[in-house]
């Protein structure tokens, strides 16, 4: 199945002012279930001002070449030293789509997949790295394609479970690409 490419115009998005979470993460939750099967997905948010180098469109780019965000072995992710004790790729949520219909488990404090990951990344985000992100990039994989990442020293002090349960590996490392299903731009 070649990768959907979405774009939502969500010009209201904006971090001077606090979110409305719902309004906005329905708008482009709305578009994903129009867009995508019913299934099992696993969802990267990315903000592009972690990427000032690079447009939008170059971005998205490189996801669609390499599978992933991952383009430059040189660079730490975000809590880096609180993950680092897992075999993981990527830090990501997971949803379902039934119906037609995003479906939540109960880690979400939002009634919108995407209002969850505004709210986490207006508010939350302020614990870890110091400043709010605007959620520009959404990058969606087959389910069935990863792995939940395992603690590498099982004596190791592990993050906490909601964030442990976050963390995932590529079954197929060399072809990263071929779980990708989807890429949402959340337009300016």
């Amino acid at each position: 199945m070649a990768t959907k490419i979405i774009e939502v115009h969500v010009l209201e998005y904006r971090l001077n002012t606090k979110p409305d979470y719902f309004s906005i993460g329905r708008k482009v939750d709305a578009e994903i279930e129009k867009s995508l099967p019913n299934g099992r997905y696993v969802c990267r948010a990315i903000g592009k001002d972690d990427h000032p180098d690079l447009s939008l469109n170059e971005f998205v780019e490189i996801v669609l070449k390499l599978g992933t965000d991952k383009y430059d072995p040189k660079r730490k992710e975000v809590c880096f030293e609180g993950f680092c004790m897992y075999d993981h790729d990527i830090q990501a949520g997971s949803f379902d789509i039934k119906n037609h219909k995003i479906i939540l488990d109960d880690s979400y404090e939002c009634p919108s997949m995407f209002g969850d990951i505004v709210k986490k990344f207006y508010e939350n985000v302020l614990l870890d790295r110091g400043y709010r992100v605007r959620i520009d990039v959404l990058i969606i994989y087959n389910a069935n394609k990863l792995l939940r990442a395992k603690k590498i020293d099982q004596k190791a002090e592990g993050a906490r479970p909601e964030l442990e349960k976050c963390l995932y590996k590529f079954k197929d490392p060399e072809h990263k690409q071929d779980a990708l299903v989807g890429i949402v731009k959340i337009l300016r």
